[in-house]
């Protein structure tokens, strides 16, 4: 026989410290709190699964009221037939409860009713496209009238600017005619200025040849002798005439004998402008070609 093998025995192995087992108080502790969207999500399901519940039990007992198995519309009170939704559940029972034809029938009403009620708001709707139609019409009859209104404004001033124009043109003539007599008269009296000038000039050259021979003379005599006579002669334009055209040193010789008033009054006259003597007698006499002249004027003015 095989001998028997001896198994030392083993001891257990104590655990080193021994901790205490969490009561059910700090299980509910250590549990994390469900937060408040969580919460308010939970009821949202909740109440709709409720409400869905209720929807598919109504239904329920329509359908089996509707298929006889379990009658209860006969138990509804009379209130609540006319409200929503049983009246609608008692007009699709009787309906179907009728025969196939009545039906039929019935069907074929409520289609023409519901085609009269189609043709009557079609027929609103006209009405309503027709009253738009005229309005729009009146306002384009306004507008219209309101722009005929505002054309013959316009046309009204147009015609008072034509008349101011006219009154203008009118004035402009009559101050043109005005003007045309004025430069007529302007014409005859440039003719005789004409005149006036060309008989200064006459005279201007007949004294010029007069003053020739004085000059001559004068320029010959002795200076203190000829400023003897100066001092007796009372124009002393004539007597400067006389001196500016002979020798400047016998001019000078004859003025230092002279008074020196009288002297002094000759110097001045020197400074003077130049004028014409007065015109002689008036002539009836234009030249050609000054008269061509103011005739040329006058065609030209007019």
């Amino acid at each position: 026989m095989p001998e028997k093998k001896e198994v030392p025995a083993i001891e257990p192995i104590a655990p080193a410290s021994k901790e205490p087992l969490p009561t059910p108080e700090g299980q509910e502790q250590e549990k994390r709190k469900p937060s408040r969207i969580f919460l308010a999500l939970s009821q949202l399901v909740f109440l709709f699964l409720l409400g869905a519940l209720g929807v598919a039990i109504f239904l329920s007992v329509l359908t089996l009221d509707f298929l006889n198995i379990y009658s209860v519309r006969h138990r509804i009170p009379e209130n609540w037939r006319k409200a929503w939704p049983f009246e609608q559940y008692f007009d699709f029972v009787q309906l179907h409860q009728l025969p196939e034809e009545e039906r039929y029938q019935q069907l074929m009403l409520q289609e023409q009713e519901r085609f009269n009620k189609l043709i009557t708001e079609g027929s609103r709707d006209l009405e309503a496209r027709a009253k738009a139609l005229e309005d729009s019409y009146r306002g384009l009859i306004r507008s219209q009238k309101e722009q005929s209104n505002r054309e013959m404004e316009e046309l009204r001033k147009q015609r008072e600017e034509l008349l101011l124009d006219q009154k203008k043109v009118a004035d402009g003539n009559a101050d043109l005619e005005k003007r045309k007599v004025a430069v007529d008269e302007l014409s005859n009296r440039l003719a005789s200025e004409t005149l006036n000038l060309e008989s200064s000039l006459i005279r201007f050259m007949e004294q010029s040849n007069q003053l020739d021979q004085v000059r001559s003379i004068a320029a010959q005599m002795d200076p203190k002798a000829l400023s003897t006579i100066f001092n007796e002669v009372p124009d002393d334009k004539l007597i400067y005439e006389i001196l500016s055209s002979i020798d400047p040193q016998h001019s000078g010789k004859v003025l230092s004998f002279m008074d020196p008033e009288k002297a002094g009054k000759i110097l001045k006259v020197g400074k003077q402008p130049l004028s014409l003597p007065p015109p002689g007698p008036a002539r009836s006499y234009v030249p050609p070609s000054l008269q061509n002249l103011i005739d040329d004027s006058q065609a030209n003015l007019r």
